[in-house]
C-alpha cells in the first residue's frame, strides 16, 4: 500500500528550516550540470522523485502524490537554492505536463512555498499544544489554497489529523471509564475512509499475525489451519506467499543440518589434517549451497 504520509508531524511538526533563497542568475545552469553530474543535490543521488504529477484534459490534478513532489525538492533546500529547486522541479514537471498543466503547477508550487514558510513563523506558538497547532495549520492552508486545493493536497491528512486529536481527546478524559473510552475510539476507528483505517491497521498487522500463529502453534494445530489463519488476517494471496515461505525455510533448514551432521564428521576425523579438512568442508558446502546462500551460513554455524 502507498505510504500516506498521514503522521500528525507531516501536519505542523515537522516543518522545513527556511534559509534565505537568493533567486541567482543563473540557477537553472547550475542545476542541469548537478543533474548532469548524476543528481540534483548530494542527497537525492540514488533516489528516484517521489510523488508525480498528472493533468485531466488540459488541466492539473491536484492531489497528494503532487505534494509529495513538491516536497522531494523542497528536502533539499540548503543543499541548492529555492530558484535552483524551482528551475529543477519545472524540469521534472515538463517532462509529463502540458504547458497549461505545467504552469498551473508551477503557480501552486510558490503557493506551497509559501505555506511553508508561514509554518516556520507559528512553530514556537504552536510547539507544544496539539490543538492549538492544528488550528494554525489549518488557518495557514484557508490563506493559501482553494477548497478544491485543500482536499486534494491535505484531504486525508487532514482526517486522520482530526481522528488522532480526537482519540487523545478521549484518552485523556478522566470522566470516562476504561470500557467507555474503549467504545468510542472503536466508534472513531469506524468512521475512517477503508483506506486510513488499512493504513492505521498495516504496522500491526503483522504483530498481530504472528502472535496468532505463535499461539496456534501452542496448540498443536497443523498446516491447514495455519493457512485458514493467515488467509482470514491477511488474505489468500498472503497466505498462499506465507505458506511458500514455509516450505522454503523448511527445505533450507532440511538443507543445513544435513550439512552441519556431515561437517561436523569432517572435523572430527583425525585421520585427515588441517588443510585435509578445511579443504572436504569448503567441498560440501560447494556441493550443498550456492554461493549466495553460501553468505548465509556463517549465522547458522558454530564458531
Amino acid at each position: 500500500m502507498r505510504r500516506l504520509g498521514l503522521t500528525l508531524a507531516a501536519s505542523g511538526a515537522a516543518l522545513l528550516a527556511w534559509w534565505a533563497w537568493p533567486d541567482g542568475e543563473h540557477a537553472e545552469a547550475a542545476a542541469a550540470r548537478q543533474a548532469a553530474r548524476g543528481g540534483f543535490a548530494p542527497s537525492l543521488v540514488g533516489t528516484r522523485p517521489d510523488g508525480a504529477a498528472a493533468q485531466s484534459a488540459d488541466r492539473l490534478v491536484v492531489n497528494q502524490r503532487l505534494r509529495q513532489l513538491f516536497d522531494y525538492y523542497l528536502a533539499t533546500l540548503g543543499e541548492r537554492d529555492l530558484a535552483a529547486i524551482r528551475a529543477e522541479l519545472r524540469r521534472e514537471l515538463g517532462r509529463t505536463l502540458s504547458v497549461g498543466a505545467l504552469e498551473q503547477a508551477m503557480a501552486l508550487f510558490e503557493r506551497y512555498v509559501g505555506y511553508k514558510r508561514s509554518l516556520a513563523g507559528r512553530q514556537a506558538a504552536a510547539a507544544t499544544d496539539l490543538s492549538r497547532r492544528l488550528e494554525l495549520v489549518q488557518t495557514a492552508r484557508r490563506q493559501f489554497f482553494s477548497q478544491a486545493e485543500l482536499e486534494g493536497l491535505f484531504g486525508d491528512e487532514d482526517r486522520y489529523d482530526d481522528f488522532t486529536a480526537k482519540r487523545l481527546a478521549i484518552e485523556s478524559n478522566p470522566a470516562l471509564s476504561a470500557a467507555e473510552r474503549q467504545r468510542r475510539i472503536a466508534e472513531l476507528e469506524r468512521r475512517l475512509p477503508p483506506a486510513l483505517r488499512a493504513a492505521r491497521e498495516e504496522p500491526v498487522k503483522h504483530l498481530r499475525l504472528a502472535e496468532a500463529e505463535e499461539k496456534l502453534k501452542r496448540s498443536g494445530e497443523g498446516a491447514q489451519a495455519m493457512y485458514q489463519l493467515r488467509a482470514g488476517m491477511v488474505g489468500q494471496a498472503a497466505a498462499d506467499r506465507l505458506d511458500e515461505l514455509d516450505r522454503e525455510q523448511a527445505g533450507w533448514q532440511e538443507r543445513l543440518d544435513g550439512f552441519k551432521r556431515e561437517r561436523a564428521a569432517i572435523l572430527g576425523d583425525g585421520r585427515l589434517s588441517a588443510q585435509q579438512r578445511q579443504q572436504a568442508v569448503a567441498q560440501l558446502q560447494a556441493r550443498r549451497f550456492s554461493p549466495q546462500e553460501a553468505l548465509r551460513l556463517p549465522a547458522y554455524l558454530p564458531n
